[in-house]
Parts: structure tokens; C-alpha cells; sequence
């Protein structure tokens, strides 16, 4: 009986494959456009991969066939062939359509009367065959950056006049931008329990500012990162040059969260977790979070509590949240182990472009050896510092950014004799830029590190190590220690991590990348005089709604023996 059994769900595809009413779908004739953009234009997919049982070839039910050979028709003609001619043959198992394109019709010119530049939002150019879905998009990119740029009371006239006799198409831009406009009223619908303030804090516009459909946008996503919302309604209202806006937001229904499972950290593996937090606890948008992770790597233990528009800048329109983590954990490294037991205090600020977060931690380190390893202390740390870092953020997307540059700087030291046992400076800078152009985006970005130690010794974790899916993928995380020091794996003061990468769209939302890493660390402070350790390699990126799944292969060109395997999630660029 289970072997009847087995064999039944083993033939159950095939058996359900045989009996379902449909013809496969051939296309031939086609010059311009290869058969997987035909399908996917008129909606047609051939079986996924894992569908081994079906043959390779589209398929659609036959009542759809005389619909099928319109859209594959419409197809065509709005890539600009009006003179296309589809035939049909077919028979009980089967159809296909011959094509026949035809002459394409030719952009002739393109005449622009307007007082702002438009010319580079238009996507046809002169001699180009003419496409509908580009005049569509040039319209709506025009539009859009009037709105950007805060000019609601533009006035656009695109028009597009097409001789299929001639085969030619001439265009038209007419445009005035007008007069800017500016937000007017801001009317904010806080739910219940939730301050107006706080709602404040996250808007990116302000009464009298210039409009921007940016801001409005950005504000969804502001808004959203409180966690407290199930639904936010942002509308807005014009009134000449007035641009009024009511906010009404609708409080989350189930506001705890709890999860458990296993999955994967890019720099600690594999790891279990659980996580459990309350958003809106006690009210105005503050969370409570609790965290365990265990990896082989690392083990943790953290509370987490978030405290949104705490305070008021003095003279500004802007808020600082608060932020407290405290944690305990256990770091392992590869000569040495790291018990950790701290609390961070953060006061901090996100304005889209620009962040600042000032703050103080406070932690008591246990650095216990594997082996005798010179340059290693072991014992027990007593630190206090206070620490500032900000962050200009130029890029297009934070998730998934295409064109613009990030920078930010880090800085922190610890004073002996107030509650520190070491007196010292660290500073680390990083700037990194990504540019887009015909499909090829090049990414880069270097990391500059210095620590000074000025009275007493840091435990070993405070120092600079690199390696890894954010650093040189030639080795894997904290894999790199200082290259001048007598012993192997030892951390260093003076850090440089530089990474390029170009990576072009491979299939759909899977792109390949080429990229080069090079680093440099000494056990020196401003130490420069020594050779750069090159990683170089090849990965796969697929684009996600939360960033890219990168899986990277890195190589040292100097010692091929040398690898790593990297995946990550997010982007470094």
C-alpha cells in the first residue's frame, strides 16, 4: 500500500500535467526583441526550474489565443511597429505566431519650448525608433521632478504626432514651471496616547518650507519606522501656491512581536535567536525589545529601549530621541576569547540627508587568551567613554541606493581616572559613492581608522581588524589583524579598507558583480609604509523589497589559496 502510495505522489505532476486543457506557444520571426521579452510583455512564463516534469515551452489555455495574438500585436505597436503583422498557425497541441515587423517608425525631431531644463528627463532622442511607453515615461518624469523641485502649478503639454504613412513621429514639449509652492496648514490626527510631538519629529517639511513630493514620501517612511502605525494617511490639499496637509494615523493592533527560529548573520553564520519587543510601550511611540542570539561565534543577551522626541533641540523645529541598549555577551576571535557586559546611551537624530547620534557607553571587558600570543593582554577592562558620530547620506535609496555618496565619521575616548582605566582616542572615517550609467553601476568606498592609545592599554577587541562580507572578501570576518606586528592576528591602530565593485543586471532581478578589495593595517598609530592585502573576486546580488541577497567569492591574487565565501544581506555601498 505505500508503495502505491509513493508512486501515485511521484506521478501526480504528470498525471496533472496530461490532464490540463492547454496548447505551448511558439514565436518566430521576431528580429528585434528576443522571445523572453515577448513573454514576459504579453504575460506568458515558461515553467520554473523546479518544474522538471513539463517541457520548456510556454503554455496558455486555448480560449485566449485570439487575446494573445492582440496583446502580441499591441506589443509591437507600442515599441513603434504599426506595421506589424502577426500570423497564426495551429493545430490541437499547439500554436504559434509568425512575425512580421515591419518598418518601425522614427523619431523625426523633438522640439522643446520650456523655462526649465527638461531635456534629460526626455528618453527618445532624434532618429531613434518611437516608442509609446517612453513618451509615457518622459511625461511622467517631467511631472514628477516639477513636483520634486516644488513647482505644483506647472503647466505641461506633451503631445506626439505620428505619420504611419512616412513612418516618422515628431514630438512635442511645451512647459512652464510657474511659481513655487510652499506647505501651508499641517493638521496632525495622533491616535490616542501618541503626542503630536512625536508625530512632529519625523515629518521632513515644516510650515512655509518649500514643497517637495519627496518630503512627502520620505515621511511615509519616517512615519513608518516608528512601528507603531498600521495605517498612515497623508493627504494634501493645493490652494494657489499653498500646499496644506492633514496626517491621520491608525494605531497598531497587535503591538508586540515574538520570534523564534534559526537564521543567518553575515558576519557570525548560522545562529539561533529569539526576539521579543512591544512597540508604543507606555505610549508615545517608545519600544521595549528583548534579544538572544547564540552562533559559534558569538552569544548574546540584550535590552533594548527606544524613547522617540524625548527632547527638543533649543531654537529648532527638531527632536532628539533617546536610546538605551544593555547587553552581555561572549565574542569569540581567533586567538582570543571576549566577555562583554555593557550599557550604550544614545541621543540621536535622523533628518533624512543628515543623522547625529551623541551619546556615552560604559563596558567591562574579560579578554582570556587561547595561547600565549605576543602583544595580547588578558585580564579585565573598566571603560567609560562618550562617543559622537554623524552621518551625510546623499544617495538616491537608503535600501537599495543607485546614484549619490555617504559619508560619516565616528569618534570616541575614554579619560583615566573618570571612570576609565585607559585614556584614549579612536576615529573612524568612511565615505563611499555609487554611480549608475546604461545598466553598469560602479560602486566604491574606503574606510579610514586611528586609534591612540595615550595612558594604559585596550583590550584587544577595541582594536582594528578587518576582513569579511563588508570588508576584504578575500578573508572572512576579523580574519585580518595588523601586518607589522610579530605576532599573527593581533589588532592595529591604523586602519585602510577600500573597496570597488561594478555589477551589471544578469536576469530579472539577479545582477553579477566583479569587485576588488585592499587593505592595510598596522600596530601602529599614522603608520602607512606597508603593502595593501588584495582581495579580489566575483558575486551574485538579487534585489529584494528590504536590499540586495549578496553571495560573494573573494580571492587573494598574491596567495590563491586564500578564500572566502561570503553571503550577505543589505547593502555595503
Amino acid at each position: 500500500m505505500k508503495q502505491k502510495l509513493v508512486l501515485i505522489l511521484l506521478l501526480f505532476p504528470l498525471l496533472l500535467a496530461a490532464e490540463t486543457d492547454f496548447v505551448f506557444v511558439e514565436i518566430s520571426g521576431n528580429k528585434t526583441f528576443s522571445k523572453s521579452e515577448i513573454y514576459e510583455n504579453i504575460g506568458l512564463e515558461l515553467p520554473a526550474w523546479y518544474e522538471f516534469w513539463k517541457p520548456k515551452k510556454a503554455s496558455v489555455n486555448p480560449k485566449i489565443i485570439n487575446s494573445l495574438q492582440e496583446s502580441l500585436s499591441n506589443f509591437y505597436i507600442s515599441e513603434g511597429f504599426y506595421h506589424v503583422k502577426i500570423n497564426k498557425q495551429e493545430d490541437n497541441r499547439s500554436v504559434r505566431f509568425i512575425v512580421h515587423e515591419g518598418k518601425p517608425v522614427i523619431v523625426r525631431y523633438i522640439k522643446i519650448q520650456s523655462d526649465y531644463p527638461i531635456e534629460n528627463l526626455i528618453e527618445l532622442h532624434k532618429g531613434e525608433r518611437f516608442r509609446t511607453s517612453a513618451f509615457v515615461q518622459s511625461k511622467k518624469a517631467i511631472r514628477e521632478k516639477m513636483l520634486k523641485e516644488g513647482y505644483c502649478n506647472f503647466d505641461l503639454d506633451a503631445k506626439a504626432y505620428v505619420d504611419i504613412k512616412k513612418n516618422i513621429a515628431d514630438l512635442y514639449f511645451k512647459l512652464k514651471h510657474r511659481m513655487p509652492c510652499f506647505f501651508g496648514l499641517i493638521k496632525i490626527h495622533p491616535p490616542e496616547g501618541i503626542s503630536q510631538k512625536v508625530i512632529r519629529s519625523r515629518l521632513l517639511f515644516h510650515k512655509n518650507e518649500r514643497y517637495s513630493i519627496d518630503k512627502i514620501k520620505k515621511t511615509y517612511s519616517t512615519l513608518s519606522g516608528l512601528e507603531a502605525f498600521d495605517g498612515i494617511q497623508l493627504t494634501t490639499r493645493k490652494k494657489q501656491s499653498r500646499i496644506d496637509t492633514d496626517i491621520k494615523l491608525y494605531p497598531k493592533q497587535k503591538p508586540t512581536r515574538r520570534e523564534v527560529g534559526i537564521g543567518y548573520e553575515t558576519n557570525y553564520g548560522f545562529k539561533a535567536f529569539v526576539h521579543w519587543n512591544r512597540k508604543n510601550f507606555k505610549g508615545d511611540a517608545r519600544k521595549l525589545s528583548f534579544d538572544l542570539k547564540y552562533s559559534q561565534k558569538e552569544k548574546l543577551i540584550q535590552n533594548g529601549f527606544y524613547w522617540p522626541a524625548l527632547l527638543k533641540i533649543p531654537g529648532f523645529d527638531y527632536y532628539l530621541d533617546f536610546k538605551n541598549e544593555f547587553s552581555y555577551s561572549k565574542l569569540t576571535y581567533d586567538n582570543f576569547e571576549e566577555k562583554k557586559l555593557a550599557d550604550k546611551v544614545h541621543l540621536l537624530t535622523d533628518q533624512d540627508w543628515f543623522s547625529l547620534d551623541l551619546g556615552a557607553g560604559l563596558e567591562h571587558i574579560k579578554i582570556r587568551k587561547f595561547k600565549d600570543v605576543c602583544n595580547i593582554s588578558a585580564g579585565n577592562f573598566f571603560l567609560f567613554y562618550p562617543y559622537a558620530e554623524v552621518i551625510f547620506d546623499l544617495r538616491d535609496e537608503k535600501i537599495n541606493p543607485k546614484n549619490g555618496i555617504y559619508l560619516s565619521a565616528y569618534l570616541e575616548g575614554g579619560i583615566r581616572y573618570l571612570l576609565s582605566e585607559v585614556s584614549y582616542a579612536k576615529g573612524i572615517a568612511e565615505a563611499r559613492a555609487i554611480y549608475t550609467y546604461a545598466h553598469f553601476t560602479l560602486a566604491a568606498k574606503s574606510r579610514f581608522g586611528l586609534l591612540q592609545e595615550i595612558d594604559n592599554k585596550l583590550p584587544e577587541s577595541k582594536l582594528f581588524y578587518a576582513g569579511g562580507a563588508f570588508s576584504n572578501r578575500a578573508y572572512s570576518f576579523n580574519e585580518l589583524g595588523a601586518f607589522d606586528a610579530a605576532c599573527g592576528n593581533v589588532g592595529g591602530r591604523t586602519l585602510l579598507d577600500n573597496s570597488v565593485e561594478i555589477s551589471h543586471p544578469l536576469y530579472k532581478k539577479l545582477d553579477i558583480a566583479l569587485f576588488w578589495d585592499s587593505t592595510m593595517i598596522s600596530q601602529k598609530t599614522l603608520n602607512f609604509n606597508l603593502d595593501f592585502k588584495n582581495g579580489i573576486g566575483a558575486g551574485l546580488r538579487y534585489n529584494t523589497p528590504i536590499g540586495p541577497v549578496k553571495f560573494d567569492i573573494g580571492f587573494d591574487p598574491a596567495d590563491t589559496e586564500q578564500y572566502a565565501i561570503h553571503l550577505q544581506i543589505g547593502q555595503s555601498y
